[in-house]
């Protein structure tokens, strides 16, 4: 990799790494305190928590990896890039799963139903939710792990034209539709019911409201055209990115230093992405980074 790109990459990551940190914290600072709250109101909260948070690890997880590309530690040995591989899937399927999470909550805190079914599901959610949180850590851990022992890598030969870790990755197929499957089809598609219930709830509102000549701007109504705005620009996102992942992880051997770099830049954008909508999407959030801003 020549000097120029390391100049490039080296600003950029420091750029997207204080932008990031930064939004991520204040949404894992003011969302702490709601953490032990077990209220049904305050999932909102603790689900924002657990996504900043797992954002501020993964923005520490890039700034490590270039560390180790910078000094060249990956090529001493190649398990440790497998470790590092693993660890990035990981954290980028426990986001996911939190973005269906964080849509399922919108939806049935939106939804309005009577019926016996849908109250037992709806109490079940709110209590359960820690526990599906735990549980798409676990989940997401345990279908990446065969990325340690399936993923085959290869040294670049030459080294003008090399990844920045000094390999070619070839990800297995049958890991890539396993967890393609599992790690990203199923959350986006509950998301996508999600948002979508989310709309047709906000819709019917909007017509009750026109019929009762209720004013159409009012806080609450406002609230939730942003809540299901911010949803399914996150879903989006998620998708794109992973889309840019798997396409380029699929390519055996033909990923030369711009695919490597356009990857790279996918895989560091994510988690300040992230921080942006859920910043800028939230009142309290926004209102508060204006006023650190301001200091």
């Amino acid at each position: 990799m020549n000097l120029e790109l390391k100049i490039t990459r080296s600003v950029i990551l420091v750029i997207t790494g204080v932008t990031g940190t930064f939004l991520n914290s204040i949404i894992v600072v003011l969302n702490f305190r709601f953490w032990r709250d077990v209220t049904a109101s305050k999932s909102y909260n603790r689900l924002l928590f657990v996504i900043g948070l797992t954002n501020t690890i993964l923005q520490v997880h890039m700034v490590f990896d270039t560390i180790l590309e910078t000094f060249s530690l990956y090529l001493l040995h190649e398990n440790l890039l497998l470790y590092m591989l693993f660890f990035s899937f990981t954290l980028i399927d426990v986001n996911i799963w939190n973005t269906t999470w964080l849509s399922l909550l919108c939806c049935v805190r939106l939804v309005n139903s009577s019926h016996c079914f849908y109250l037992k599901i709806k109490a079940k959610f709110f209590s359960s939710l820690h526990h599906l949180i735990v549980g798409s850590v676990l989940f997401a851990a345990a279908i990446n792990l065969p990325i340690i022992w399936t993923t085959k890598l290869h040294r670049a030969t030459n080294i003008t034209d090399s990844p920045a870790s000094g390999y070619f990755v070839k990800l297995d197929t049958s890991y890539i539709i396993f967890s393609s499957l599992f790690g990203f089809t199923v959350p986006f598609s509950l998301t996508c019911v999600s948002i979508g219930f989310s709309i047709c709830t906000i819709l019917r509102h909007i017509r009750r409201m026109e019929r009762s000549d209720s004013h159409l701007t009012s806080a609450q109504l406002q609230g939730h055209y942003r809540a299901v705005k911010t949803m399914v620009i996150r879903g989006l996102l998620d998708f794109l990115f992973f889309f840019i992942i798997v396409l380029g992880g699929s390519v055996p051997l033909i990923l030369n230093l711009t695919a490597y770099t356009c990857l790279w830049l996918a895989v560091l954008m994510y988690p300040t992405s992230q921080a942006f909508i859920l910043v800028f999407g939230n009142p309290k959030l926004k209102s508060a980074v204006y006023g650190l801003m301001k200091c």
